[in-house]
């Protein structure tokens, strides 16, 4: 079989695609001939030796994937034919990368594929969504009216958090550092953009909210910008931070944020799967509202696996909006 494999880190030069030796599984594994492999800034990571796994030579990657079931261990609840996802990050990359023709699964991180997403983008749903619907729906269960900035929303967890704030009734602030992204960041679906180029964060955030802050702040940026979102949250609100686009020391201002009785944390979807009921549910409330047009996976672009390289440097670039997407 063949896989995107890498034999030293580096940019998006370092990958290609290599025979791989198909595996079996065993014991409570499944098989899956991959369909679709969603690409991640975890991915990126991971390649240039910057992600908290470290890869070991020749790595594969990918932290998410979807296809049919091939093949199944003993004691395995899916059947042959079985459309079915991986849970994102779930798997060790090295061994197990995603961006490949097939993958072995455990059970326990293999869910179905929602009947509305077609093969080709299915591998991109489960990253962007969890990440969001966890810290949103699960720690803090947006309310209707309360106001939720989301950062690098043009990302797909920031367009997955936009449709799920909007689902709870909230009122989504959506930034972005790219003037080009503000209209169509509306017309999927963000009550307002700051555009951080032209607009001071701060004032704007003040002005929406009526000068009471907000509720939520939901960040990939970091770096500087986190003495902004202390200044923003309101008191008693919530600051999660699940990427750091921005590698400088985060800019902390305690005393404010003590005053404020804020909550700073960091956030990830393992924080999810550490409760297999959590998952589940959150599983299956994700399947039914795309499966009933309450959410809409959007998809950026689509790459095919021989040109991975390109997939990785469009998203270097970040003009994508939404999920991109690898097929084998």
């Amino acid at each position: 079989m063949k896989a995107v494999v890498f034999h030293e880190l580096g940019g998006a030069d370092v990958l290609g695609v290599e025979e791989w030796e198909k595996q079996t599984p065993g014991p409570g594994e499944v098989l899956i001939r991959v369909t679709s492999a969603g690409l991640n800034r975890a991915d990126i990571l991971f390649q240039i030796g910057r992600y908290y796994q470290k890869p070991a030579f020749p790595s594969r990657t990918g932290k998410e994937a979807a296809g049919y079931v091939e093949a199944v261990g003993e004691g395995v609840r899916y059947e042959v034919g079985d459309r079915v996802g991986i849970l994102a990050s779930t798997l060790n990359a090295s061994t197990q990368g995603g961006m490949a023709e097939y993958v072995v699964a455990p059970e326990r991180f293999v869910v179905r594929t929602p009947e509305s997403v077609s093969d080709e983008d299915a591998g991109g749903i489960w990253m962007q969504y969890l990440t969001a619907y966890g810290a949103l729906n699960g720690v803090v269960n947006v309310k209707s009216g309360q106001h939720v900035v989301i950062t690098a929303s043009s990302s797909s967890v920031g367009v997955a958090a936009i449709q799920l704030v909007n689902r709870a009734g909230g009122i989504s602030i959506a930034t972005t550092t790219s003037p080009e992204k503000v209209e169509r960041l509306k017309e999927l679906g963000a009550a307002h953009v700051v555009d951080t180029q032209n607009e001071k964060y701060v004032e704007r955030v003040a002005e929406i909210t009526g000068g009471n802050g907000a509720d939520v702040i939901f960040d990939a940026v970091t770096g500087t910008m986190m003495a902004e979102h202390i200044e923003v949250v309101k008191r008693f609100g919530w600051i999660f931070f699940y990427g750091v686009l921005d590698v400088s020391p985060m800019s902390v201002d305690a005393g404010l944020l003590i005053g404020k009785n804020a909550t700073l944390r960091a956030y990830s979807a393992a924080n999810l799967y550490k409760d297999s009921d959590a998952v589940r549910a959150a599983v299956d409330d994700i399947t039914q509202a795309l499966d009933s047009d309450e959410l809409s996976l959007v998809i950026d672009s689509r790459f095919p696996m021989a040109d991975v390289q390109d997939a990785i440097l469009h998203m270097q670039s970040n003009q994508q909006i939404g999920k991109i997407v690898v097929n084998p």
